[in-house]
């Protein structure tokens, strides 16, 4: 068995959520893989009382920050060291986002585990969240963890269409089950019966072809029914211990507008989701 990934990055913030992505990400970099745990120090948000007239010496405050952001980063070293892992650590400052998707590219990581809390609807629209974020935008596979997540040994679900997005999650896939020695199972879901079942049967044809090439065990499911309930459904029924899917990576207000199968899934899922954008080479 080796490592999933040769490198992740990994944001903690000192949360449960934040814990239960730090365990998960050791676990795929169990065989070889490194880690780089940062923690984010947004200035801006210690600014924010000013705007409303609140005169605050932001001195002391950013002084916190700084502090617990290195202790986040501390105790998650620590964990990896437990496991024989090895793993760096980085305080950053600026936008959550922008100084996350900025490591990534200067360590050279190919994926980023981040926990998350699920948010929907308005909540998530106003609030805003780090994972969703990174599900947009980053470059590199994104896998979201849940505090709630159960961990299963079944194989990895992998949402399977026609699209750009769905062939490089594909390949994600594989690399994955490669590495930790587990089988595929290719769902295709569709809200009403194919008007052409010979073009989806050639396409899941393929699809499992690929994946048995690389020495991959893999079966095919067709359902019916709305995209992201058909795929949990199916994760859920076949136990399986991951879900990977492409996105698009919408605009905000086009995602909230339109909707989108990836965001439903991190948010619905109770096992971990690796979203893969189109951009992303495998």
């Amino acid at each position: 068995m080796s490592a999933a990934f040769g490198h992740i990055t990994v944001p903690v913030d000192g949360s449960t959520t934040s814990e239960r992505g730090v365990a998960f990400a050791l676990e795929l970099a169990r065989g070889g893989g490194s880690v780089t745990f940062c923690s984010v120090v947004d200035p801006m948000l210690v600014c924010l009382p000013a705007t409303y007239g609140v005169a605050v010496d932001p001195g002391p405050m950013l002084a916190v920050l700084e502090d617990d952001a290195a202790e986040f980063c501390r105790r998650a070293q620590v964990e990896a060291a437990g496991a024989g892992i090895a793993a760096e650590v980085r305080v950053l400052h600026g936008q959550c986002v922008e100084a996350i998707e900025s490591l990534v590219r200067q360590s050279g990581s190919q994926a980023i585990v981040v926990g998350t809390h699920g948010r929907t609807g308005l909540a998530r629209s106003v609030l805003g969240s780090v994972a969703e974020g990174l599900l947009r935008r980053s470059d590199v596979p994104v896998v979201s963890v849940h505090e709630d997540d159960v961990m299963r040994t079944g194989p990895i679900a992998v949402a399977f269409d026609e699209s750009p997005a769905a062939h490089a999650a594909l390949e994600t896939a594989i690399w994955i089950a490669s590495a930790r020695g587990l089988s595929i199972a290719l769902i295709h879901a569709c809200d009403t019966p194919s008007p052409d079942p010979g073009r989806v049967n050639a396409l899941l044809a393929g699809a499992a072809k690929r994946v048995h090439a690389r020495g991959v065990s893999a079966d095919v499911i067709v359902r019916e029914g709305r995209a992201p309930e058909t795929l949990l459904s199916a994760a859920d029924e076949l136990e399986c211990c991951m879900i990977v899917m492409g996105t698009h990576g919408r605009p905000a207000f086009q995602r909230l507008v339109l909707g989108s199968v990836a965001a439903h899934v991190v948010e619905h899922a109770r096992i971990p989701v690796v979203t893969v954008r189109r951009t992303t080479s495998a």
